[in-house]
């Protein structure tokens, strides 16, 4: 009898201590998600912890993400100064051709003379949404592609004599795909061709 109800005993103790560490597991977890939800402020590092492992390893995830920041870098200082030239209507007093070469720098020119003839001019800045979609550091000659989705709504053309915003022709999307080829020239990056894609909207 005694043995009998020592037995059940046991079984219900072990019973009462599964369900209480089944308890305590879902209050830290609960706990946890609590803090991280509410907690704004980040935790303080392990004593164990290795900054310069959890950097490496950062890195490591894109080898390649140091160069597109170059690339980018161009890409942008491109823009900046192809923005002067298309509201001056020259590219004299711009720095054009420290970041565009070949074809882009070619048809670039050819805009901004032509819309010279025609008595326009652009204001304002177009909108971009750049990446590097492509970098191949092999060979004697890295290159690299960049792949933009080129916003006109903040960019006008705009007379020239009278100021008056001109529109766009109906025909004309308002954002579309533009794609640049860039070159590693003279140790640094070029952009070299470009390509829009009016029919692929964005």
């Amino acid at each position: 009898m005694t043995t009998a109800r020592q037995h059940r005993t046991h079984i219900a103790g072990r019973q009462l201590l599964a369900a209480a560490t089944v308890t305590a597991a879902v209050v830290v977890l609960t706990a946890g998600c609590t803090k991280d939800l509410n907690d704004n402020r980040a935790a303080p590092p392990s004593p164990s912890a290795n900054p310069s492992t959890s950097t490496s390893t950062s890195v490591s995830a894109d080898p390649q993400a140091a160069e597109k920041s170059r690339v980018l870098a161009t890409y942008s200082a491109f823009w900046d100064e192809s923005v002067k030239a298309y509201q001056a209507g020259t590219e004299k007093g711009t720095k054009l051709v420290d970041y565009a070469a070949k074809d882009a720098l070619n048809q670039t020119l050819t805009d901004i003379a032509n819309m010279q003839r025609a008595g326009t001019a652009m204001k304002g800045t177009p909108g971009h949404r750049a990446e590097v979609s492509a970098v191949n550091m092999s060979g004697e000659l890295p290159t690299a592609t960049i792949s933009d989705c080129f916003d006109l709504s903040t960019w006008k053309i705009i007379d020239r004599a009278s100021g008056q915003v001109r529109p766009f022709p109906t025909e004309q999307p308002m954002r579309y795909i533009t794609e640049f080829d860039a070159e590693f020239q003279g140790g640094r990056w070029m952009l070299t061709k470009f390509v829009r894609h009016g029919d692929r909207t964005c």
